[in-house]
């Protein structure tokens, strides 16, 4: 039938959109201002990183975005470098277009299957695990 993913797809893209918002609209006075302990940017790239890591197929290796600068996506240490709005909106549609092949040619029955990052999770965690973490930091972000 195909509803359930359908439905996951549905809920993980509005949750997505209300992200890329976000990079769209934030005042640029917002953009490099630490706030509940982040720079506004670093939380967005905090929130792309992941999906791009977990969301990622099964034949790509994950690599750190703007890793040659010290920008810290796992919130571990202040940004030292910075990412600009438009940066952040060319990395976002190349995790939106991953995002978008997570999901294609894909199934019900292959929402309950192992994700291939980490067998001990299935597809529809990841999914859910995603949109979970996308909403928490459009919250705090929001805030």
């Amino acid at each position: 039938m195909n509803s359930i993913i359908k439905t996951s797809k549905t809920q993980f893209f509005l949750s997505f959109s209300m992200l890329e918002n976000l990079i769209e609209e934030c005042p640029d006075e917002v953009w490099n201002i630490k706030a509940g302990g982040f720079v506004f940017w670093q939380q967005i790239l905090h929130t792309l990183t992941g999906a791009n890591f977990w969301m990622r197929q099964p034949e790509s290796i994950f690599t750190e975005p703007f890793s040659e600068r010290k920008v810290y996506p796992e919130l571990e240490n202040e940004p030292i470098g910075n990412i600009t709005r438009e940066e952040m909106l060319e990395y976002k549609e190349q995790v939106k277009n991953l995002c978008i092949k997570f999901f294609e040619k894909n199934d019900d029955v292959w929402l309950l299957e192992k994700s291939h990052i980490y067998d001990k999770i299935s597809n529809m965690d990841v999914v859910i695990g995603q949109i979970r973490h996308i909403q928490y930091h459009i919250g705090h972000c929001n805030s």
